[in-house]
């Protein structure tokens, strides 16, 4: 995954892994400050459009940004990332995310429009940067293949969702009360950009963290044809208002695809030499388990609407999020270490191990904590959901147990930029 001539300079893949997890630790405090609002019962208050936006792009789609800038020219062969360019798009792109989620808090107008327009130019950018490497590719992965897809969700999801903020301001599209539009956006971010890039990243990384065999490419090409086919015609399905058994066909599509990806998964930790798994993996597995109930709830929602808010967290912080942040407990060590060996004076210095630049028990509290936090606040909104208790007050209290693990996790990542070589010579 690390090769000299082909990364980036440091500070982008880092940079915006470190500005995503300040994403992450600002939306847990407005979730504690305003969860009665976020989990009331009008879903498209202020405060629960500012909170879903500092998820899917304050956190999750910058951490994304910098994996991509470090990942494509690495896997595919191709030609790097200029580093200038991508600190000025990354820049561009924090700037807009964070004033689109400033506009949605406050219901400014003005800086929505602003905000989320910054946000699509800058991600053009990133596309055209991302597309350059692959351009230049010499070798195309199964994994190559899940981002180049889910290149066209980000694009999609962004300027459909900059049609809808500008609807906002200017009341064009003709029905106040159809939500099939907003579907149709969160269906191209959550179920094409971060579904496809997480299963993908996964292809190319998992058989390397659990020392495993590589599923064939058949295989994965099958999961993406699938998931890809079934999002796109779900999208347009409820775009052009088609009848309920056209999207219903998208979406079984869709999990026909997750559930052959299970089956890779599955087979991947059958075959694996390493029999206990580290903490990344870990995350993993738990971020799989929380995608089958998730799953469940989302699809049931459609019947009883209530059930899309424990669903829609379980996708958010128990697949999406339990999935990046395991995944930069391997990743953001492995590129200091890379800094470290480039940068010793002498060969004979000797480096930590990736275990050795951070606390492992600070790091297993960590994922305990945030474990516990996502799948107590699950039951929680579910209960809320049934009828059986308010939730709004009571997920204060385990959503607590997230940011303690966010905070473990955000110290144990500092802590990796604070290793040496271990025989003190620099």
């Amino acid at each position: 995954m690390i090769d000299p001539a082909k990364s980036p300079p440091l500070y982008v893949p880092v940079g915006m892994a470190l500005a995503g997890i300040l994403g992450l630790l600002a939306l847990q405090a407005l979730v504690l400050y305003k969860a009665p609002m976020i989990f009331g019962p009008f879903r498209f208050n202020p405060a629960a459009l500012a909170a879903v936006h500092l998820f899917t792009l304050g956190f999750a789609t910058s951490v994304m940004i910098g994996a991509f800038h470090q990942i494509t020219p690495v896997m595919l062969l191709g030609r790097p990332v200029e580093g200038r360019w991508a600190l000025l798009q990354c820049a561009a792109y924090l700037a807009g995310s964070w004033a689109l989620v400033w506009g949605f808090y406050h219901s400014a107008g003005p800086w929505i429009t602003a905000g989320g327009t910054l946000v699509v130019l800058s991600l053009l950018a990133f596309a055209a940067l991302v597309v350059r490497a692959m351009r230049s590719a010499t070798q195309w992965t199964v994994a190559g293949r899940f981002m180049a897809v889910a290149l066209s969700f980000v694009l999609g999801t962004v300027v459909w969702g900059l049609v809808l903020a500008f609807n906002l301001r200017f009341g064009f599209l003709p029905n106040p009360l159809d939500y099939s539009p907003l579907g149709a956006h969160v269906l191209l971010g959550l179920g094409g950009w971060f579904m496809l890039t997480i299963f993908g990243v996964s292809y190319q990384l998992f058989p390397m963290f659990a020392l495993t065999n590589r599923p064939g490419a058949a295989s994965g090409t099958t999961v993406l044809v699938l998931l890809a086919a079934g999002l796109w015609g779900a999208f347009a399905s409820l775009l052009l208002h088609l009848p309920a058994a056209v999207t219903a066909a998208g979406l079984v599509t869709v999990a026909a695809g997750a559930a052959r990806y299970a089956l890779d998964f599955a087979a991947m930790m059958r075959q694996r030499r390493r029999a206990e798994l580290d903490l990344s993996m870990r995350f993993a597995v738990t971020a799989l388990a929380f995608l089958v109930p998730a799953a469940l709830l989302l699809v049931l929602s459609a019947w009883h609407r209530p059930a899309a808010v424990p669903g829609a967290w379980l996708f958010l912080f128990g697949f999406v999020a339990t999935m990046i942040l395991g995944m930069l407990y391997r990743i953001v060590p492995f590129l200091f270490w890379h800094y470290l060996m480039k940068h010793r004076r002498t060969k004979t210095q000797r480096l930590p191990t990736l275990d050795q630049m951070f606390s492992q028990r600070a790091a297993r509290a960590g994922y305990h904590c945030w474990t516990a936090g996502v799948a107590l606040t699950g039951l929680l909104l579910l209960g809320g959901a049934l009828g059986w208790w308010d939730a709004r007050y009571l997920v204060r209290g385990s959503i607590i147990l997230n940011l303690i693990g966010s905070l473990l996790f955000a110290g144990t990542l500092l802590q990796v930029f604070t290793a040496r070589p271990i025989d003190g010579k620099e």
